[in-house]
């Protein structure tokens, strides 16, 4: 038992110490120099230029709103499609982006344009200091903890053998990891409530 706290205390341990790195609250920023900063300065220099907003409500983290602009890279689908997209936004117009699709059958490049209404879910990702890293570390420190029980001989000399407190507290990391995930990567259906649209800076 005490290996396996061992183990899952310098898990976790790495896993604040990576967080506390991720986050200060001293340089905390408010939301438009943080816009800057994760954007770029060009944002202040180049009035008017169209950008695409995703505005999303869920029941894990609340209303969110994402921002992609030309040349960031987007994840979608489309409507009566099962194909993935995750490409590079070229042009937006009012109501249509373009993005550069690579033609293998004829050996060119082309641009292919998108209406905003033929897109019906917007893969994103909402960073989230603590709870990001957790929902990649918590897990595996529920595998590593279970693995190590498993593994290990127990109280009995026995190996390849775990016990229900061991399956308890396992679980519990990953049940949390997942939580993490829900909050930090969202599949957006659009409708009524999770709309996209195209704003301008000024």
């Amino acid at each position: 038992m005490v290996p396996r706290l061992v183990i899952l205390l310098l898990l976790l341990s790495g896993f604040n110490a990576f967080s506390q790195d991720a986050y200060n609250r001293l340089e905390a920023l408010d939301s438009d120099e943080l816009l800057i900063k994760q954007k770029g300065t060009r944002l202040v220099t180049r009035p008017g230029e169209r950008y695409l907003i995703v505005d999303h409500f869920s029941l894990f983290g609340g209303y969110q709103r994402y921002r992609y602009f030309p040349g960031e890279q987007i994840r979608f689908r489309l409507k009566n499609s099962t194909t993935k997209f995750n490409e590079q936004i070229g042009i937006i117009t009012d109501t249509t982006f373009t993005f550069v699709l690579v033609n293998e059958a004829v050996g060119r490049m082309e641009h292919r344009e998108v209406a905003l209404n033929d897109i019906r879910l917007i893969k994103a990702t909402n960073r989230i200091p603590w709870v990001t890293e957790g929902s990649i570390m918590l897990p595996l420190a529920g595998l590593v903890y279970l693995g190590a029980d498993f593994f290990n001989r127990g109280v009995d000399g026995k190996r390849f053998t775990t016990d229900p407190q061991t399956l308890i507290v396992s679980g519990a990391l990953v049940a949390t990891g997942l939580i993490c995930y829900k909050f930090s990567f969202h599949s957006i259906k659009l409708g009524k409530k999770n709309k996209i649209r195209v704003l301008q800076t000024y």
